[in-house]
């Protein structure tokens, strides 16, 4: 017999974030994401989490180790993620927990039509903030890029 329990812990909310204004002409391209780019975050009282949502704006890891690969675009990242010229696209994958355990395999979008208040970029802390209209003017019209924001 299912029973009801009444009250229960609240849970911090995160999910899959939505940012394409339109899924008509999305060019999609596979790359590998650092796990050590992705930020820890306390959910729940859980540290450690690495949480990796779609929207987020990803750019070439172009120094250290994991040069080849990409991580979230952050203004004080050190490994050439910080570089506008270094942006490849918008995360598409949702990626709740793996990048606690591997780096995975992502796809990134590097062309459509995306709603910029539903995107995101990390700030100076690894918070994410929603994505800058400096950042958003990188992702426009460049050579094997071209977002636009509505």
């Amino acid at each position: 017999m299912s029973t009801f329990v009444k009250g229960g812990t609240a849970n911090t909310p995160f999910g899959r974030n939505e940012f394409l204004r339109s899924v008509q002409d999305v060019k999609v391209e596979s790359y590998t994401v650092a796990a050590s780019t992705v930020p820890p975050r306390t959910i729940d009282g859980v540290a450690g989490q690495k949480i990796l949502k779609p929207g987020t704006v990803m750019a070439k890891i172009t120094s250290t180790a994991e040069a080849g690969k990409i991580g979230p675009f952050s203004a004080q990242a050190t490994d050439g993620r910080q570089t506008a010229a270094n942006i490849v696209g918008i995360n598409m994958t949702f990626l709740p927990w793996q990048l606690m355990e591997r780096d995975v395999e992502i796809g990134v979008v590097y062309e459509c039509t995306a709603v910029q208040a539903w995107c995101i970029e990390l700030d100076a802390a690894g918070a994410e903030i929603v994505l800058t209209n400096t950042t958003a003017d990188a992702c426009r019209g460049v050579r094997g890029l071209d977002i636009h924001f509505k």
